[in-house]
């Protein structure tokens, strides 16, 4: 399903994933960030599929417990689906073979505003679900913590990503085009939040720059 793009990328997100939170541009950079932003918007065809499954039979046993604790209390999993779709891949490759810089500034603008487009799908299925008496946990990705990649498979075969979105799983369990997401979102009856995300859940908390710098991505808001 087609989903709408945002006017404009959310370019202090942007900067966090650039390893440059609270950042201020000089003039050059500002210019580099503009044209990335305008051909990225222009290359991506955002798209989304979701399902709501009971949670036993959906998850395997070997889900992780992190996941486990992040659906305590929840009946049922909203299991979704989302892509910019394959011509930002196309755009970023072509960067990457001849502007590098422009390269690292696409990459992370598609990351924002994939997220925001994750955002607003979110904040609609909450809205509904809302009006049925039901509530949403935030979302938890295959790959946090100790829940496994493997889980990409099983997810995007329930929502049928390949024919919804546009979304295959390869060999290696990532997901293809690359500016594609999964998530998994408890649903039940009474208030849920889930489990907040945070570093000792993250699996690239190793090697972190912003820990590194004795700070955490979630703060540089």
């Amino acid at each position: 399903m087609l989903r709408p793009k945002p006017a404009a990328i959310d370019r202090a997100a942007a900067l966090r994933y650039m390893g440059a939170a609270g950042w201020q541009p000089d003039a050059p950079t500002g210019r580099l960030l503009a044209e990335a932003e305008r051909q990225v918007l222009e290359a991506a065809v955002p798209r989304a599929v979701w399902r709501t499954l009971p949670r036993e039979a959906f998850l395997p046993p070997d889900a992780g417990r992190d996941l486990e604790r992040h659906l305590a209390g929840c009946g049922q999993v909203l299991a979704l689906t989302a892509t910019l779709g394959g011509e930002v891949d196309r755009l970023l490759r072509r960067f990457e073979l001849t502007d590098i810089a422009l390269a690292a500034a696409a990459d992370a603008l598609a990351s924002s505003l994939l997220e925001q487009v994750c955002d607003a799908l979110e904040e609609e299925l909450r809205a509904e679900l809302c009006k049925k008496g039901l509530y949403l946990t935030g979302r938890f990705a295959p790959g946090y913590g100790d829940c496994p990649l493997e889980l990409n498979d099983a997810l995007c075969l329930a929502v049928d990503s390949i024919r919804g979105c546009g979304v295959a799983v390869t060999a290696q369990h990532l997901l293809a085009p690359r500016k594609s997401t999964t998530a998994l979102l408890g649903v039940a009856d009474h208030p849920v939040t889930g489990a907040p995300a945070g570093c000792a859940t993250c699996h690239l908390r190793d090697n972190c720059s912003f820990r590194q710098k004795g700070i955490t991505c979630f703060s540089q808001t």
